[in-house]
């Protein structure tokens, strides 16, 4: 069989990078969606419906280039021909529709018919079709042909007859983007582009992409000067001149020029250079490609497009707001602004453009993002908006008490010389009117720190808290702190005495990582916190009302009430922690057979000393649980040695073990103990004779309670751990009324888990007290033969072993 020319090879990658682009699986069914000419063959129905349907004479076997199809059925959705040359373009026209299609139709089935003329590295062009009933009808954006294959939801509604043929394009899938964006990267690494410079590369070829309408030479001689040039134009376009070189290409940079050339191929597929900005398609790929090829190189921690648009909504951001933004990055607040109003006012984007010119207004210092965050303005239609290049802090642009709205997400400091959180809030604030609004995302840890008291009762003095809601931890892992709240507050208005605020907790955002890419799942919270705000809800363990503490800490940690476990959540967590003591005697087999258990201190004895509480809630810890700090002797460690004394510290792992010490005063188990710090409230049981240093508290059950309901206690502590860091250490007041689930059911079940372990446990017990036993055996063999001045030969030694261990 002769081998395919170069040419129908470059032609069916590009089939293939054009339908990943749109997120279709290219695998051979059943793990994916695509079956080539070779392929139908297997499939019966497939092979009869193009059966005599040549591409010339209609007579004997014609084939596709491909057959997209649903996995399941294997009902064909899309039949596609390619030719190698654009100039063939209407001849693949032509059998997708009329021959390849049609058969399709006659058999039953209504698939798209696809025409693709081009390769992978040359220019390329793509017809789209749909059946009607009675004609094929070209699919179109904006009147024009579309220039991509649709995805799956667009295909599936497409097919109907009765439908439009008009296709507004959406923008793919994260992990498509993702995939691209790994190999623009790679690209950019191998042309020898730092970290910082690579998100205005990928910037500057989008712009110039869309402001040259594709009409970018491609050739290394030509390629990046038309980039540039065409990003210039873009920025004059804005009335921008003075960022026109700040999104700039090095020219002289020759495996840049070879390079950039693939970088182009992939924007194409992505529809950059046939756009309008109409419908901001463009903004929001530029927007959530731009995070994947951009990361944290330029210092910026990109805010998540739908955090921002929450902002915005949390703010109730109108028509007649003037926003600002002191630490814009590359404008995501601002487009929430202008998206928020152009839908609650059901406005067109060409009007929202003539509004935003003067009402939205940012700054950024560094060059290369506020020429980037120019960009992203102007591939939605608006270059002219306020967007400064400069520091807020000393611009003479800075607006002085008139923005009526801020939305912002200040750098996080990461050396002390770093301008820092407190310092932008405050500059943000004198941009305010009086009775203005701002929503900043701030480090948790200036929220609850109390060296951070005084600064937040000096806020409060002048304006008023409405509300602190917590991030997700992974919101923008891996590249800057985990641990984030949005603050709302009123400028102007001093926090009334005996006001309640509003405090939430956000674990599902709409998003959740896999393989490293935040990726869309079901069941965000945003809606439901929004609606808990409007109307005065609270749910526990998601958001509560409350007033400010005499530490003036803004953390939702503080005031949202806790929530009981439910059964399953209840049935997890306790497994947890039993399987945490089942790993650890694992681990310490050796040492638990011997370990110090000599006239252990207990400390029921010194219940006196407990911490004593105002008052206790039924079915709480306080309820079931006195609580005690740990050794002060165990404070600092220093001046331990080794011993056969264990020791428990504020670490999560290994049940809380910090080592083996030469320590005497040990206690009687058993009881829970809870790091206040270090690991905060990570709970474990002690089932063994053990020190406690003071970072941990101790939960020694009350007369009566069952032995099993420590496990609980321990699960029930480390599901609400998230109110904790280290700006806020667990305390005794603090844990006191966590609810414990505590039916019958559970702990029996917990009683049947622990039975459960405890056999496993046994066995290794025994299997170390055995191995101890034989090394003891060994040792007196050696000094016996030792002592006789005579050598025991090995065959020998095992023979005396057996029969000592008989014995």
């Amino acid at each position: 069989m002769a081998r395919p020319r170069v040419s129908e090879v470059r032609s069916e990658l590009l089939l293939t990078e054009l339908l990943k682009a749109q997120g279709w699986d290219c695998r051979r069914p059943p793990n994916g969606e695509m079956l080539r000419q070779h392929e139908y063959k297997d499939h019966s129905h497939l092979r009869d419906v193009f059966l005599h349907r040549s591409k010339v004479t209609m007579i004997g076997h014609g084939l596709p280039e491909a057959v997209v199809v649903d996995r399941q059925s294997m009902q064909p959705l899309l039949v596609i021909e390619a030719k190698a040359s654009v100039a063939d373009l209407d001849k693949a026209v032509r059998e997708a529709t009329t021959i390849y299609g049609a058969a399709c139709i006659e058999a039953g089935y209504s698939p798209l018919a696809v025409a693709i003329a081009g390769t992978s590295e040359d220019d390329f062009a793509v017809r789209v079709f749909k059946w009607d009933g009675s004609a094929w009808r070209v699919i179109t954006y904006e009147g024009n042909p579309i220039g991509w294959i649709p995805n799956r939801a667009d295909a599936d509604r497409l097919r109907a007859p009765s439908t439009t043929s008009e296709l507004r394009p959406s923008v793919p899938s994260p992990e498509v983007l993702a995939t691209f964006a790994d190999e623009i990267n790679r690209l950019l690494r191998e042309a020898n582009v730092n970290d910082r410079m690579r998100p205005s590369v990928v910037g500057a070829c989008m712009l110039a992409l869309w402001r040259s309408k594709g009409a970018i030479r491609k050739d290394p001689e030509y390629i990046i000067g038309d980039i540039n040039g065409a990003c210039e134009k873009a920025f004059w376009d804005a009335k921008k001149p003075i960022l026109a070189k700040s999104l700039h290409v090095d020219e002289a940079n020759e495996k840049l020029a070879v390079k950039a050339r693939r970088i182009i191929n992939i924007l194409e597929r992505l529809n950059v250079s046939v756009l309008t900005a109409e419908h901001d398609y463009l903004g929001q790929l530029y927007e959530t490609f731009f995070r994947y090829a951009g990361g944290n190189t330029i210092g910026q921690y990109f805010t998540p497009r739908h955090i921002a648009s929450f902002c915005a909504d949390l703010l109730g951001v109108s028509i007649d707001d003037v926003v600002l933004d002191p630490t814009c990055g590359t404008g995501g607040f601002l487009i929430a602004a202008m998206e928020r109003v152009a839908r609650e006012h059901q406005i067109s984007r060409n009007e929202m453009v003539k509004l935003v010119s003067t009402r939205l207004i940012g700054f950024d210092d560094e060059p290369i993002t506020a020429a980037l965050c120019v960009a992203n303005m102007i591939l939605r239609g608006d270059g002219s908006s306020s967007v400064h290049r400069g520091d807020a802090f000393t611009a003479p642009e800075f607006p002085i008490g008139t923005a009526s709205v801020v939305l912002m997400n200040p750098p996080y400091p990461h050396k002390q010389t770093d301008t820092p959180t407190e310092a932008f809030v405050e500059r943000a604030l004198e941009g305010l009117s009086q009775g203005a609004r701002l929503a900043a995302i701030i480090p948790l840890s200036l929220l609850v720190k109390s060296n951070k008291s005084g600064w937040r009762k000096s806020i409060l003095k002048g304006n008023t808290l409405e509300a602190a809601i917590k991030l997700p931890d992974e919101l923008f892992q891996p590249y800057a702190q985990p641990y984030t709240v949005i603050v709302y507050l009123r400028k102007g208005i001093p926090h009334p005495k005996g006001k309640r605020a509003f405090f939430a907790r956000v674990e599902n955002d709409g998003f959740r990582i896999r393989k490293g890419v935040r990726v869309a799942c079901e069941g965000s919270e945003l809606p439901k916190m929004l609606d808990h705000f409007r109307a005065g809800k609270s749910e526990p363990g998601v958001s509560g009302w409350a007033e400010l503490d005499e530490d003036a800490s803004f953390g939702p940690g503080a005031y949202i009430p806790a929530r009981e476990m439910s059964g399953e959540a209840s049935d997890d967590a306790t497994q947890e922690v039993i399987r945490a003591r089942t790993s650890f005697v694992a681990y310490h087999a050796a040492d638990l057979v011997q370990l110090n258990t000599e006239n252990p201190l207990d400390i029921r004895a010194m219940r006196k000393k407990a911490w004593q509480f105002e008052t206790v809630k039924p079915g709480t810890v306080a309820d079931y649980f006195d609580i005690f700090y740990g050794q002060k002797e165990l404070h600092s460690k220093d001046g331990l040695l080794p011993g056969r004394s264990l020791v428990i510290s504020s670490s999560k792992f290994d049940n809380g073990c910090y080592g083996l010490f030469d320590f005497e005063h040990i206690l009687k188990p058993p009881f829970v103990t809870v790091p206040g710090n270090g690991s905060i409230a990570y709970a474990h049981v002690q089932e063994w004779p053990c020190g406690v240093s003071d970072d941990c508290m101790l939960l020694l059950p009350k007369e009566g309670v069952p032995h099993s309901m420590m496990y609980v206690a321990a699960a029930a502590i480390r599901n609400e751990r998230w109110r904790f860091s280290y700006g806020r250490k667990a305390t005794p007041d603090r844990i006191a009324d966590f609810p414990l689930p505590h039916t019958d059911e559970l702990l029996a079940r917990v009683d049947e888990y622990l039975a459960r372990a405890a056999r496993v446990e046994d066995r290794m017990i025994e299997d170390a007290e055995d191995a101890l036993d034989s090394q003891t055996a060994r040792m007196r063999l050696a000094d016996l033969g030792s002592g006789r001045a005579r050598a025991v030969s090995g065959a020998e030694l095992e023979v005396r072993l057996a029969a000592m261990m008989e014995d």
